[in-house]
């Protein structure tokens, strides 16, 4: 089944996404296409040349490099709470756009997330929002560390058992790096390549494309799955399209980290990617493994089991964390008006009860996740901070702050598979 017409006007399927192949840089090849940025950087309806700032860019070379040809408008918005950033653009001006926005998404001054966003800031005035937190810092090493260690403890014990509690850390390493994947760079998001999966392919299949649009046609992770994992609504789905969805989600969970990583290798070969310094850290702990294990092939039985086992883990906690229930918007469904880029935040996610409640659980859990999907870049440990903000500015414009149980999210999931009909969904 092929998906032909937004809910939201502008957001139709991108050139590639029914490639049968779906990569970061298919991804981008159609943004490329459609956004009328003529090989520059496109904000608003204003095209800039931001060549010579990439050097100098405090939040990385990369971010500047991946987006040249887009219209990086959301994320622009999004990732400069402060007005730094627009103060410096006007110096790299180079012409008006040609051709109107694809996108329609609106930051108009008195709306949701500009308002959201000044209240935001003030709320973390008295912490360094730019870096991470000494305590995430913290609980990250630990994370990374104890995966590998019980990684090589389980090759050297040759214990299975071992091999569970090994999945399970590793798995909580690869979420609390998608922390600092959304971030200026730095070493800690390497934690995520220890997956098999690339934090530089993440920046775009998941921060560009998922947070930016999430649960719409341009949101890489949900037609990613697709033919096998249908959540979008759509009334040609069959009983048996539902029910083979449902059965496949455990088995499309564990493999996730392999069909990412062989995108990956693929995209480094044969798609012009040069090959990095990340590419290489997939091979750090199989190799490692080796020195603890009686031969290669024991080291490589171990560390398959231990990545698909952590596959399953990661998959299962991202999938249900936030995103899939018959109650949560999904392309396709009637949408709002009013067409504000933080409304479609979160009108796509629901947050949860207890997990919310720890910095542990939200870290490795992807908890707070509306909080997050707004402020981004902002470290998962001063979240908290923001949420009367975020509560304050919901009940000004009428958005429900309802959480769901987690049981009510995994269930909710299953049953967006087999989803039909069409909803006036948003809260």
């Amino acid at each position: 089944m092929e998906k032909v017409e937004s809910s939201i006007p502008g957001l139709g399927p991108l050139p590639g996404r029914n490639d049968r192949l779906k990569t970061a840089y298919t991804f981008l090849k159609g943004r490329r296409q459609v956004d009328g940025a003529e090989d520059l950087w496109r904000v608003r309806n204003s095209l800039y040349d931001l060549e010579g700032f990439a050097r100098i860019h405090p939040g990385g070379e990369e971010w500047i490099r991946l987006t040249k040809g887009t219209d990086i408008t959301e994320i622009f918005e999004s990732h400069h709470l402060t007005d730094k950033a627009s103060n410096i653009l006007p110096k790299y001006f180079v012409k008006e756009a040609v051709t109107p926005r694809s996108v329609p998404l609106t930051f108009e001054p008195n709306g949701f997330f500009c308002t959201f966003k000044k209240r935001a800031v003030e709320a973390l005035k008295n912490v360094d929002f730019h870096r991470p937190s000494k305590k995430t810092n913290l609980i990250a090493d630990l994370l990374a560390m104890t995966a590998i260690t019980l990684s090589l403890a389980a090759v050297s014990k040759q214990s299975y058992l071992i091999i569970v509690f090994a999945a399970i850390f590793h798995a909580w390493t690869t979420i609390a790096a998608h922390n600092y994947v959304h971030m200026r760079d730095n070493f800690r998001m390497y934690y995520l390549d220890l997956s098999t999966m690339s934090s530089k392919d993440w920046r775009v299949t998941h921060v560009m494309s998922h947070h930016t649009y999430p649960n719409t046609l341009w949101d890489f992770e949900v037609y990613t799955a697709e033919p096998f994992l249908q959540w979008l609504p759509d009334k040609r789905k069959t009983m048996l399209n539902s029910f083979l969805s449902q059965l496949i989600s455990p088995i499309f969970w564990a493999f996730t980290f392999i069909e990412q990583a062989v995108k990956r290798y693929y995209s480094v070969f044969f798609q012009y990617r040069k090959f990095e310094f990340r590419d290489a850290v997939p091979f750090f702990l199989p190799l490692t493994m080796v020195f603890f294990a009686p031969n290669y092939l024991t080291a490589l039985k171990f560390w398959f089991l231990i990545i698909m086992t952590s596959s399953f883990i990661f998959s299962m906690i991202g999938f249900n964390a936030a995103h899939h229930h018959p109650d949560i918007f999904h392309d396709g469904d009637v949408y709002r008006d009013d067409l504000d880029w933080g409304l479609l935040e979160l009108d796509a996610v629901r947050e949860r009860k207890v997990i919310d409640d720890s910095n542990f659980l939200v870290l490795t859990n992807f908890g707070l996740h509306g909080l997050h999907h707004l402020l981004p870049t902002v470290d998962h440990c001063y979240l908290p901070l923001c949420v009367k903000a975020f509560e304050e500015t919901c009940k000004e414009f009428g958005i429900s702050t309802d959480k769901f149980s987690q049981w009510e999210l995994v269930k909710g999931q299953f049953q967006q598979l087999s989803r039909k009909e069409i909803k006036k969904n948003y809260r």
